[in-house]
C-alpha cells in the first residue's frame, strides 16, 4: 500500500519520495522524517521504485502515485538528467506534472545551467564536453586552462563534472596547484575521469580554486519560488551553521527563474560570502537531525500556486510559514533583519494567529501573514496578512503593522496597494472589505490612497471596499475578502 496521506486537497502538492528497496510501499528511511514534516505540512505522500526507474522502467516506479490531476515535488535520491526526464513523462500518464519540469532541473542539476546567472558570485569556470573513459587530451586541457593563468604566479584549479567532484581524492583527482601545469593538469583530470566511471555528468569542469575560511563552514540555502525558505549547515558540516549574506545571491537566484534550488555558500578568507554550488532542491541533501519544517510549508504553499513573496517597486510582501511565524510570535527576530532589531509586539501579535491557525488545523497556505520589507535591502518593517481563508460568504480579515521606525514614510500604503492587487485578482474574489476604528484616522488615510472607499460602519468599525477587476467566473469569484486594518497606525 502506499505511503501516502489520502486527504490531500485538492490545490495541495503531493510531495514524491524515494521508496525503501527493501520494503516496498514504504519511504526509504533516510526520507522518513521528510515524509512526516510533509504530511504535517499539508502535503499528500507517495514512493517512487527508484531502482526500476533507473533500470528504465519509469511506468513501473510510479505504480503507486494516485492517479489524478495535481502537481508534485520530488525528494529523493539524485537522478540522471534522462531519468528525471522519463519520471516526468510516467507522472504526467497518471495526470500528475512535476512542477519542476526536465528543462529546470538539469539547468539547476548542471554547472553549465546554472553559471551564467551566477558568474559574479562563483569560481570563475570553463568546461568541455566527454564521454565516461574518454577525458580530454592534454592539448585541449591546456586550451581550457589558458584563460586561468596569470605570468610570475601559481593559479590553482579544481577540477570536478557537471554535477559532482571527487574532493574526497583531493591531490590525485581534484586540486591541480597551477593551471599553467598542463602535465600535471592532464593527469588530475584523467584520474578524475576514471574514477568516475560510467557516473560521468557532461564532461569535465576547471573551477578556479578560492580560499575559504573552513572555521565558519558552508551553509546550504533552500530556495523556493526565489524566496529563501530554509538556511542551514552543509550535510558535510553538520555542527557548523554560518548565517550567510543573502543580499546579491537572491536576485541571481530569481533571475535564474528555477522553482525549486539549493545554494551552498562559503565566506572566502576576505570575508565575501561566495556560491560553491547550485542544485536542484529536490535532490539536495538535508543535514540529518535539522529542522526542515519551513521547507516543506513553502513547498506546500508555492505547489498550491499560492505566492511566497509579491514584490513591486520599494516594496517586498515575503510569507511568514507557520513554523518561522511561532518564532517572531516569541519576539525573534527568525532570520529577519528587523528596522528595530526585532519584530514590534503588535507584529507579534499578528504572527500568532498564523500559529494558533495551524495549531487549530484551520490554515491555508496562502491566506496567512506576510512580512513588509524593503525590496532593496531585505529590511523587515512590519507585517500585513490575512486572519483566515475567505468564509463560505467570502469574507477575510487582516492587519498590518509597522515597526515604530517606518513609519510615516507611505509603506504601510504601498504595502496594501501590493496586497489588494494580488488578493483583487485571485479568481475566488469579488470585493476586498477593510474594518478599522473610528478614531485611527491614519489607517482610514492608508485605505483611502490604496483605493479603498468607505461604506459605512460594521460592528461599530468603519468599513471601507475595494472591488475586484470584473470578469472574474462567477463561481470563483461570489468570495469577498475582509481586511481589519486596525494594527497600529499607518502611512
Amino acid at each position: 500500500m502506499a505511503d501516502m496521506n489520502g486527504d490531500l486537497a485538492a490545490d495541495r502538492p503531493l510531495l514524491l519520495l524515494s521508496g525503501d528497496p527493501l520494503r516496498p510501499g514504504r519511504t526509504d528511511p533516510p526520507f522518513a522524517p521528510e515524509a512526516a514534516a510533509a504530511r504535517s505540512a499539508g502535503a499528500g505522500t507517495a514512493v517512487l521504485d527508484h531502482e526500476a526507474l533507473l533500470a528504465g522502467d519509469a511506468a513501473g516506479a510510479v505504480l503507486r502515485v494516485p492517479r489524478g490531476s495535481g502537481p508534485v515535488w520530488y525528494r529523493g535520491w539524485m537522478l540522471p538528467a534522462d531519468r528525471y526526464a522519463a519520471l516526468a513523462e510516467a507522472l504526467a500518464a497518471r495526470g500528475r506534472r512535476l512542477l519542476t519540469s526536465p528543462a529546470a532541473y538539469r539547468t539547476a542539476h548542471e554547472l553549465p545551467g546554472w553559471y551564467g546567472a551566477f558568474r559574479a558570485l562563483t569560481p570563475r569556470s570553463a568546461w568541455l564536453p566527454c564521454a565516461p573513459g574518454r577525458p580530454p587530451g592534454p592539448a585541449e586541457l591546456a586550451r581550457l586552462a589558458a584563460p586561468f593563468t596569470a605570468p610570475g604566479r601559481p593559479c590553482p584549479l579544481f577540477v570536478k563534472d557537471w554535477v559532482k567532484s571527487r574532493k574526497h581524492e583531493w591531490a590525485e583527482a581534484a586540486f591541480v596547484p597551477d593551471a599553467a601545469d598542463t602535465g600535471r593538469l592532464a593527469a588530475v583530470v584523467g584520474r578524475f575521469v576514471a574514477l568516475q566511471e560510467e557516473f560521468l555528468t557532461g564532461g569535465v569542469v576547471l573551477r578556479a580554486f578560492e580560499d575559504f575560511d573552513r572555521s565558519v563552514g558552508e551553509a546550504r540555502v533552500w530556495w523556493v519560488d526565489g524566496e529563501p525558505v530554509l538556511t542551514g549547515p552543509h550535510p558535510d558540516t553538520p555542527e557548523l551553521r554560518p548565517v550567510p549574506d543573502l543580499t546579491q545571491v537572491a536576485p541571481a537566484v530569481r533571475e535564474c527563474g528555477l522553482r525549486f534550488v539549493t545554494t551552498d555558500l562559503a565566506r572566502r578568507d576576505d570575508g565575501v560570502w561566495r556560491v560553491v554550488e547550485v542544485g536542484d532542491g529536490q535532490v539536495s541533501g538535508l543535514p540529518a537531525g535539522f529542522d526542515a519544517r519551513p521547507l516543506f510549508e513553502g513547498l506546500v504553499t508555492a505547489g498550491a500556486g499560492y505566492p511566497l513573496r509579491i514584490a513591486d517597486g520599494r516594496v517586498a510582501l515575503r510569507a511568514l510559514l507557520p513554523s518561522v511565524a511561532a518564532r517572531v510570535a516569541d519576539g525573534e527576530p527568525a532570520g529577519f533583519d528587523w528596522i528595530d532589531g526585532t519584530p514590534s509586539e503588535t507584529t507579534s501579535d499578528g504572527a500568532g494567529i498564523a500559529v494558533r491557525a495551524a495549531a487549530a488545523g484551520s490554515y491555508r497556505p496562502g491566506w496567512g501573514v506576510f512580512v513588509l520589507a524593503e525590496a532593496a535591502t531585505g529590511r523587515a518593517l512590519g507585517s500585513i496578512g490575512f486572519h483566515g481563508p475567505p468564509d463560505d460568504t467570502g469574507f477575510v480579515e487582516i492587519g498590518y503593522d509597522l515597526s515604530p521606525s517606518a513609519r510615516g514614510a507611505g509603506w504601510a500604503t504601498e504595502a496594501a496597494r501590493l496586497l489588494v492587487g494580488w488578493t483583487a485578482g485571485h479568481p475566488a474574489v469579488r470585493t476586498v472589505c477593510a474594518l478599522t476604528e473610528p478614531e485611527n484616522v491614519p489607517s482610514q488615510r492608508v485605505l483611502q490612497r490604496a483605493g479603498f472607499r468607505f461604506t459605512g460602519e460594521r460592528d461599530g468599525l468603519c468599513a471601507y471596499e475595494f472591488d475586484a477587476p470584473a470578469g472574474v467566473p462567477s463561481p470563483a469569484a461570489s468570495r469577498a475578502v475582509g481586511v481589519n486594518a486596525g494594527g497600529s497606525p499607518g502611512s
